[in-house]
């Protein structure tokens, strides 16, 4: 059976942080932006004609560009568009600016790659490395360099080229490579001229085929990893609870609670002091005349899980007929007990149990 414990809100916030952790309000659809420009640059070499996966290489390279083009948010972002082989015109045996350093736009981006039209010529990708490092030269702020490429068919040469690079531009330069293929060897030269950049990675094109791994890379890339997508001041990594309404309350979980809320000892009687707290979450159901919740009672796991069902229920109902009677419409709530079975954080300590006993709210879709 529960025993209520008062704590210092501040034990309680700690123990709350070791479990997850909040950021500030995102911009761009969740996007922290984390660079000011990019550069792009495609292997278009002969070796981007063999056929992987029933495609040609080239084609493959092209359709990741592409995918990525169509991922990055809505950032304000300098770019450019670099290919090295035969790429855009059939005499360029070595490498070739075909857009940019220019304002990003998505159609700018995706109309370069389409010139990309077939592969042929030797793999110069540390003359692509030189040349992207004189085109950045007017850029300011911080900078994404992504090669798109097999690997194969080169030396040591641009894992020279890329430390030259990061020599030249210090901490503003990250260094992305991505893998067309399998060739292991060519994977072993990606990952040293990323790992020149410092702060980039290596990753295969086969990890970005779907929605979801090509959002991951953009996100690493662009948005350093810290995409807040409701833009409840929780990233999506962390975020227990997506899709909170505008205005909402959410603990550092990411989850919409009621401030102020508390029980006394088995008993489901709303007290006063938790008003201010139910009159924000009014305001917002009244703000979005659409919105339909699930109002959830949780308790700790102390006591009979039956009896902490039946507590947590009485309690979520509590708070259903309080938002009833200013004036919320019965068919856009719902009420239930979940009792012990979702914590938050640890039962272990008694600050743990406190934040477990809670009344939280889903959105309902």
């Amino acid at each position: 059976m529960e025993k209520r414990y008062l704590r210092v809100l501040f034990v309680v916030m700690v123990a709350a942080m070791l479990i997850c952790y909040a950021t500030p309000d995102a911009e761009a659809g969740g996007c922290v932006g984390k660079v000011d420009n990019f550069l792009v640059i495609l292997d278009a070499s002969g070796s981007m004609g063999d056929v992987y996966k029933d495609q040609s290489k080239l084609t493959l390279a092209k359709e990741t560009v592409n995918n990525m083009n169509q991922t990055i948010p809505d950032l304000k972002l300098m770019a450019a568009l670099r290919t090295f082989g035969v790429g855009v015109r059939a005499y360029q045996k070595k490498t070739a600016l075909v857009y940019g350093v220019t304002e990003y736009t998505k159609a700018g981006l995706e109309g370069a790659v389409a010139k990309a039209k077939r592969a042929g010529g030797n793999s110069p990708l540390c003359m692509a490395i030189d040349g992207a490092s004189q085109d950045l030269q007017s850029t300011e702020g911080d900078i994404a360099v992504i090669i798109v490429s097999d690997g194969k068919e080169m030396d040591d040469a641009p894992v020279e080229a890329a430390k030259k690079m990061k020599c030249q531009y210090g901490k503003r330069v990250c260094i992305y490579t991505v893998q067309i293929g399998d060739c292991k060897v060519g994977k072993k030269l990606l990952e040293r001229v990323a790992n020149e950049g410092g702060c980039g990675f290596s990753v295969n094109a086969d990890d970005l085929s779907s929605d979801q791994g090509m959002a991951n890379f953009v996100d690493a890339v662009f948005c350093g990893g810290e995409r807040d997508s409701d833009k409840d001041g929780v990233p999506d990594s962390a975020d227990k609870c997506p899709n909170t309404p505008a205005g909402a309350k959410v603990n550092t979980c990411g989850c919409w609670v009621i401030k102020g809320i508390n029980f006394d000892t088995n008993k489901a009687d709303i007290k006063p002091e938790a008003n201010t707290g139910l009159n924000e979450v009014v305001d917002v159901l009244k703000n979005n005349p659409a919105l339909k919740v699930e109002i959830q009672g949780h308790t700790d796991n102390r006591g009979a899980e039956d009896y902490n069902t039946a507590l947590s229920q009485k309690r979520a109902e509590a708070v259903m007929n309080y938002f009833m009677e200013k004036g919320i419409a019965k068919d856009r709530l719902s009420a239930k007990g979940y009792g012990m079975s979702k914590p938050v954080t640890s039962n272990n300590t008694a600050a743990g149990r406190a934040e477990n006993r809670r009344v939280q709210l889903k959105p309902m879709f």
